[in-house]
């Protein structure tokens, strides 16, 4: 499909066609003649110049691989130099791991932070290479380090947890230095102790790469400049030297001293340099110079893994100018032009007379005006200038392009009036919402003739699909919902319009439209929304799967007129659905009302006469609750009238029965009342003898405790005193076994002083003799003569505390004998004592015993008496409440004997007015 609003205009006036050809190339405002011989002379010129071109690109080629292979052999060579000069300082620092002043326990011990200082010093001054040297414990504390600033703790560093994890020797990648604003390497080994094998501590040595520069001074040419890249793509050497800036905190460039050190990228030295260093190989690339914006041919060097050498992934990158690379190809191409100039001249001469292109366009004019007249309208000619056959061509494709257009709008408008006049007489004719949705789709679908024709029902919550028309082979959506999120836009749409999708890349779709589409493989689409009573309840759909189409005006108009006719229809149902439900709700409220009001009445009548059995029928509407409420009342009456009757019967009858008895009962109740006060009398003074016998007991009781507990108390000291001894007595006792066995230990000690004493004059003669084998070889020598001498020196103070030693130990063993003497004078002092403690023990214990005796017995009178006590007093007051209790009932039955007489008189009248009752 085409829009009807780019329509051709069929002719040009002189005007139109002088615009157009200002707009023409020189090609095309050229005459027929002319095209002919250029187009001859480029028959002939054009082999020739294709030759020579095939061969200058095999030429060039040659040249450029061979150029190519020359500088990946360069770069190869220049990387593999630096990982061998790092794995030289790998194996350097294994040998300072290793060196008998902090490997070997006794020389370590022995030689001073000073000696240790100088042994760094020496190797950093041997190899050259190392700026600092440090050598730290395993708490990272420094042992000894080469002159230069103070370092601190060490242990917190990534290459030392590196090389302590390990328990090898490491490289770290270049790190920029905070104080020199240069790259340098670090290596750190672990050291261990030469007789168990542990790991002491750890040494560190640092490099700074401006080392290598030496190393590398042949690959710094005019030309030529070589970059080294760490793991991450850092320049940290180069010939060109800028390899580090500084900046300030902010990003900005920094001349004073407030600044910081950034690294320098490939990437910023060197435009679109990411193909080239992500290559697993050597290679090779064009790439701009930031600076100059100069055309640079870069060889790289990828990481290399070779056994024996460190795995650093250090990258290397050799650029040259291009001008200097490709100077050979530019004389070769300026040979081949010149010879390919002279040889499509001579050659575009000889086939001019053979060619002649300009018939083509009126044979393909004729061709096109033939398929026209038969009705096809498809054929275009698409010839561009100004000459006769140009606007020709132009003139019949401009007829058939309208000609397609009329045919094509007349066509859709005589089906969509005919299918809008359809859809509206079979809407009138439904009668439910199912069918009005149905018919609708099948009318768009016979019109449209479209892949699916797909009708959404909205709401808040979900958009479903309810009605669909789907062409042959493709798959059904009925009963499926569109996403949340799609149904949620068009929910917040207040004005909804028709949406027109030619394709899923134009403007304004979100991103839900374009998923749903993608999904059901839709190119284009027609989404046409159905209000009902201003609320969005619906989308029409008109959806097209193979091709992108562009929407007719029409077509447009048309979904939007089906959608007004969906909306009329709903109207007029729901219409016609309110009008009947309220009828019908209306009558049959009316009918039943009446009736249930009548029944009420009747059910209700004999209560009147005072029949409280009747009871009126419930049930769920108004007078069902008037019965409820009347059925309550009248149970409430009746359960009234119940009670009253029996309760004035019970009255009448108990009344005669209980008038005598209650008389006799009154005076009884007096006598007795008089009797249980002179019984009173009697309790209350045996009551007050049984209470002193009591406390005369319960004094002596208290005497008797009192004895026992003083001697309990005396008992357990001495109990105490007794255990106290015994431990003391133990205590001595092995103190001086451990006296002894210390007198043992310092004859022990004095042995191994004496063979450590042959140790140091064995050491001293051994260094003496390393000396004079120092003196022998002269200046390779003196490193080791100074260790000898230093050897001699501590085999000499060795000599010396082992004397001292000796001399402490004899004190300690004459001290240790005078001690266990001792101590077993104060263990027989102490068993002695421990002796008579028993004794006094022993007596207390007698009376003790004979303490608890006489408790006893005062004890059991006293709890003889108490329980008389206790007896007798509950005797009284059970006395006295007998007494309380007989003087009440008295004057209560006189009370009931005047009640009585009254209540016979209130029930004989209640019950006379309520015989008439019925329940």
């Amino acid at each position: 499909m085409t829009n009807s609003a780019h329509y051709s205009d069929p002719e040009l006036t002189p005007a139109e066609t002088a615009s157009n050809s200002v707009n023409l190339s020189w090609w095309q405002r050229q005459s027929i003649r002319f095209k002919t011989t250029a187009i001859a002379i480029a028959i002939g010129a054009i082999p020739t110049l294709l030759v020579g071109t095939v061969a200058y690109y095999f030429a060039a080629d040659s040249i450029e691989q061979q150029t190519s292979s020359a500088r990946k052999t360069i770069v190869g060579e220049l990387q593999n130099q630096v990982n061998v000069f790092m794995g030289d300082r790998l194996n350097d620092i294994k040998v300072m791991a290793n060196l008998d002043i902090f490997t070997h326990p006794q020389l370590s011990q022995q030689a001073s932070k000073a000696e240790k200082a100088a042994a760094l010093e020496q190797i950093q001054t041997v190899y050259g290479f190392y700026n600092s040297i440090a050598v730290f414990d395993l708490q990272g504390n420094v042992i000894a380090q080469t002159k230069g600033k103070a370092l601190g703790n060490h242990l917190n560093r990534g290459y030392i947890q590196a090389a302590l994890t390990a328990d090898s020797a490491v490289l770290s990648q270049p790190r920029i230095s905070t104080s020199s604003g240069i790259f340098s390497v670090y290596s750190a080994a672990p050291i261990k102790d030469k007789v168990s094998g542990q790991t002491i501590g750890f040494v560190r040595a640092r490099i700074p790469v401006k080392a290598l520069n030496k190393l590398l001074q042949n690959y710094t040419t005019e030309s030529d400049r070589y970059y080294l890249l760490d793991n991450k793509g850092q320049v940290f050497l180069s010939s060109a030297g800028e390899y580090v800036v500084k900046i300030r905190s902010d990003g900005s460039s920094a001349t004073d001293s407030s600044f910081k050190y950034e690294a320098v990228t490939a990437e910023s030295i060197f435009a679109n340099v990411g193909n080239l260093l992500r290559s697993d190989s050597l290679a090779t690339d064009i790439a701009l110079d930031s600076k100059t914006d100069l055309p640079q041919f870069l060889a790289y060097a990828p990481a290399q893994a070779k056994a024996g050498l460190p795995k650093l992934s250090w990258r290397a990158i050799l650029a040259t100018e291009t001008a200097v690379v490709y100077a050979p190809q530019r004389k070769l191409a300026l040979v081949f032009a010149i010879g390919s100039a002279v040889m499509a001249i001579g050659v575009g001469a000889i086939v001019y007379a053979l060619v002649n292109r300009c018939l083509r366009p009126i044979l393909a004019a004729a061709d096109a005006v033939r398929e026209i007249g038969r009705g096809n309208f498809n054929p275009r000619l698409n010839i561009i200038g100004t000459d006769e056959i140009a606007q020709l061509g132009s003139n019949i494709d401009s007829m058939a392009t309208q000609l397609a257009d009329f045919v094509q709008v007349q066509t859709i408008l005589a089906r969509q009036s005919t299918g809008i006049k359809n859809i509206a007489l079979e809407l009138a004719k439904c009668r439910d919402l199912q069918s009005i949705l149905t018919k609708a789709v099948e009318g768009c679908y016979q019109t449209f003739k479209a892949e699916r024709i797909v009708y959404y029902r909205l709401d808040e919550e979900t958009a479903l699909a309810v009605a669909e028309s789907v062409a042959s082979g493709q798959t059904a959506i009925i009963n499926t919902s569109l996403s949340p999120q799609l149904n949620a836009e068009y929910q917040a749409q207040t004005s909804p319009e028709v949406e027109v999708i030619g394709n899923l890349d134009q403007a304004g779709i979100s991103v839900a439209q374009q998923e749903y589409c993608q999904s059901l493989g839709v190119k284009s689409c027609l989404i046409a929304p159905v209000m009902f009573e201003e609320r969005l309840t619906g989308l029409l759909m008109v959806q097209q799967m193979f091709t992108p189409i562009p929407w007719l005006d029409e077509e447009v108009e048309f979904i939007t007129q089906v959608a007004t006719q969906i909306n009329f229809a709903l109207t007029r149902l729901q219409l016609a659905e309110q009008q009947k439900q309220a009828e019908i709700k209306e009558k049959s409220a009316k009918e039943a009302i009446q009736m249930r009001a009548y029944s009420l009445l009747q059910e209700v009548y004999e209560v009147s006469a005072g029949d409280l059995t009747i009871r009126a029928r419930v049930t769920e509407d108004e007078i069902g609750t008037i019965a409820d409420s009347y059925n309550s009342t009248i149970e409430s009456l009746r359960d009234l009238v119940n009670q009253t009757k029996a309760a004035a019967n019970e009255v009448q009858l108990n009344t005669a029965a209980n008038d005598a008895a209650v008389s006799s009962l009154a005076t009884e109740a007096m006598a007795q009342a008089e009797a249980i006060a002179q019984m009173l009398e009697r309790v209350k003074e045996m009551e007050n003898s049984i209470l002193m016998v009591a406390d005369r007991a319960h004094q002596a009781e208290e005497f008797v405790r009192q004895a026992t507990s003083t001697i309990d108390q005396e008992d357990l000291a001495m109990n105490h005193t007794v255990a106290e001894i015994k431990a003391v007595q133990h205590t001595v006792t092995q103190t001086a076994i451990k006296a002894e066995k210390l007198g043992e230990s310092s004859q022990e000690i004095s042995q191994a002083v004496n063979l450590i004493g042959r140790f140091a004059a064995q050491t001293h003669l051994l260094a003496l003799k390393a000396s004079i084998e120092a003196a022998r070889a002269g200046e390779q020598g003196k490193g080791f003569a100074v260790i000898a001498d230093e050897v001699r020196s501590l085999a000499t103070q060795s000599a010396e505390a082992t004397a001292e030693i000796e001399t402490l130990v004899n004190k300690i063993q004459l001290e240790t004998a005078e001690v266990v003497q001792a101590m077993n004078q104060g263990a027989v002092q102490i068993a002695s004592g421990n002796e008579l403690v028993q004794q006094t023990r022993s007596s207390l214990t007698e009376i003790e015993r004979v303490s608890n005796e006489v408790s006893q017995l005062v004890s059991s009178i006293t709890q003889t008496t108490q329980q008389q006590s206790v007896t007798s007093a509950e005797v009284s007051q059970s006395i006295i409440d007998i007494a309380a209790i007989a003087k009440h009932n008295s004057q209560s039955a006189n009370q009931v004997s005047t009640s009585i007489g009254e209540l016979a008189t209130v029930a004989s009248k209640l019950q006379s007015s309520i015989a008439k009752f019925k329940t």
